[in-house]
């Protein structure tokens, strides 16, 4: 290992290589880091230098966007050179393709990190909806019972209230009509709906 690593010509490639171990080293930690992020509780080492705004540690000037830039450059100058490209020709090849992998890194964790669900649930998304009674309603807005609806994709058990007059049961299909304040329902019989 040592003898390969002194032999290797021509001058600069020693840097070059370097470099690019060294940043992909970088990067298969921040992986594994990642990985076992949902099994340990390893904290996010990421260093931003700029706020990159919601996308966190997913910025140019991250660790794994620098690394990213580096892993590019590195390998590309040591390659240029390898094919007998001169120093000045390597530096430039491997800014090129360093920049295209900082920017492709860049724009694949911004449409990543749109992709994610915020889990903010909006309750005016359930106006029309069918679901069902799950705890009983009272009369009247006498009191909250519960529905499970639809809701952006997924059934929830959301808190209902209904001006209908008579109490509302187990299992009894409603519709939602409204909202009466976050995470309040206004609902009525689905029979009774049908009828309007």
């Amino acid at each position: 290992m040592i003898d390969w690593w002194t032999n290797l010509e021509p001058s600069g490639m020693q840097t070059f290589v370097a470099i690019g171990i060294i940043s992909s080293l970088v990067l298969f930690i921040q992986m594994l880091m990642v990985l076992a992020g949902g099994y340990l509780d390893v904290p996010d080492l990421d260093l931003d230098i700029t706020d990159a705004g919601e996308g966190g540690a997913t910025g140019m000037f991250s660790i794994r966007g620098i690394g990213a830039f580096f892993t590019g450059f590195g390998w590309t100058g040591a390659s240029v050179l390898d094919m007998g490209g001169s120093l000045a020709v390597a530096i430039a090849a491997g800014t090129g393709v360093g920049l295209c992998v900082l920017l492709g890194f860049v724009l694949m964790m911004r449409w990543l990190h749109s992709l994610r669900d915020e889990g903010n649930m909006n309750y005016e998304n359930a106006i029309g909806q069918v679901g069902s009674v799950y705890v009983p309603i009272p009369p009247n807005r006498e009191g909250l019972g519960q529905i499970e609806v639809k809701v952006q994709g997924r059934v929830s058990t959301v808190r209902a209230i209904s001006d209908h007059s008579e109490r509302l049961e187990n299992r009894v299909a409603v519709r939602v009509t409204g909202l009466v304040d976050e995470r309040t329902l206004l609902v009525e019989p689905l029979k009774e709906s049908n009828q309007t």
